[in-house]
């Protein structure tokens, strides 16, 4: 009888003692995905693995705090310190929508547009012949005075209607044009990077990180009211996930034990290889871009979220369109069960960001996303509230 009593006494200090340790076991995850994205990938691949759990254990941790705090117990500041330390992450996965208010940008301000188009649906993806039409009838109705594409393809094969290099122009009224290639077949088909802009351009160039591949960068400078600004348009590694991946990760329950076992290596040696190669092109691309004569506007598709080394690299010193004046989680990339924020605009501290949006139309994997700038010190009248 007396043991009997005991048992139940010391049975709910064991269950505390337990949610302590599995708590303060969270924690320490928490802090090393905050800390992770401080080192390459090239040197501890596995830490972007880490990095990009920050999600998972931001929620545990938040699970933590409210567990504590309806027991009335201290313990609550163990996550609640940590979350904080990482405030900048956060802010980083989501934009609260209740304190920011549209406003409509000043006149003269830049509107500038990021977009992987995925080919333009080249092989027919979407099983619908007019995504192409589609996505010039967008380009037509948004005008953009900067216009950065990933995955651009154009051809001028005559048997071919996906010239793109003539047709783009065309839409954009007084656009200037500016294209790179990564791959080309048959001297007629292009595969790379695109700028168009109704800005004057003055200088451009290209970032190569291999000879024969579509990921790389490019750089375009502009005259924009006057000055000279310089438009970085980047497509980092993807991680080439496979049919047979993206049915791993979308729907498990349809694989046996075995081959999620083996599907699950092969994703880790892809999400490896990507972090790594990412790791290098970040590098040259921070470089670069530190040498710079002029202000300038990063756009691309980093095919990594922000709590990862890339995004925080490239992002160093710079500002983050969507932080500024995004709301909710931004999602940019729509291709599996666990969408991203993988698509960006950053600036310097010489623009100002007056507004952003996600434009979620399917015409490809990747959402556009548009930003509106202006260069800081140039007079611009005051902006109004956007009204409905």
């Amino acid at each position: 009888m007396q043991d009997s009593t005991i048992a139940q006494v010391r049975k709910p200090g064991f269950f505390k003692t337990s949610v302590l340790i599995f708590n303060l076991v969270a924690a320490a995850l928490l802090l090393l995905s905050q800390v992770s994205p401080g080192f390459s990938p090239s040197r501890i691949w596995f830490m972007e693995i880490v990095a990009m759990s920050y999600p998972f254990f931001l929620v545990l941790n938040i699970f933590f705090v409210f567990y504590w705090l309806l027991k009335f117990h201290r313990f609550l500041f163990i996550s609640a310190a940590v979350i904080i330390m990482g405030y900048d992450k956060i802010s980083q996965l989501y934009s609260p929508t209740m304190f920011r208010v549209d406003v409509m940008p000043p006149p003269g301000s830049i509107k500038i547009m990021s977009y992987n188009v995925r080919l333009f649906d080249l092989y027919n993806w979407s099983g619908n012949q007019k995504t192409r039409s589609k996505i010039f009838s967008f380009f037509s109705k948004e005008q953009p005075e900067v216009l950065c594409l990933q995955e651009y393809y154009s051809s001028e094969h005559p048997k071919n209607d996906y010239n793109n290099n003539d047709t783009i122009p065309k839409i954009l009224k007084n656009c200037n044009s500016h294209v790179e290639y990564g791959v080309t077949l048959r001297k007629t088909d292009h595969w790379g990077l695109a700028t168009f802009t109704k800005f004057p351009i003055v200088g451009k160039g290209k970032i190569i990180f291999e000879e024969g591949s579509t990921n790389f960068g490019m750089f375009t400078d502009v005259i924009y009211q006057d000055d000279t600004i310089r438009i970085y348009n980047v497509h980092l590694q993807s991680n080439h996930f496979k049919e047979e991946d993206m049915q791993i990760i979308d729907n498990p329950e349809n694989s046996s034990k075995g081959q999620i076992f083996r599907g699950s290596k092969r994703i880790l040696a892809r999400l490896k290889h990507g972090a790594v190669k990412r790791s290098f092109q970040v590098d040259e691309l921070k470089a670069h871009m530190q040498s710079s004569p002029y202000p300038y506007i990063v756009c691309g598709d980093f095919n990594d979220p922000p709590y990862t080394y890339a995004y925080q690299t490239l992002r160093k010193d710079l500002k983050d369109a969507f932080v500024d004046k995004g709301k909710g989680f931004g999602i940019t990339f729509s291709g599996t069960v666990m969408p991203f924020r993988i698509d960006y605009i950053l600036h310097q501290e010489s623009f100002m960001t007056h507004r952003f949006q996600v434009t979620q139309t399917k015409l490809s994997d990747h959402y556009p996303i548009t930003a509106w700038l202006t260069l800081q010190g140039k007079k611009m009248p005051k902006a109004s509230s956007l009204k409905e």
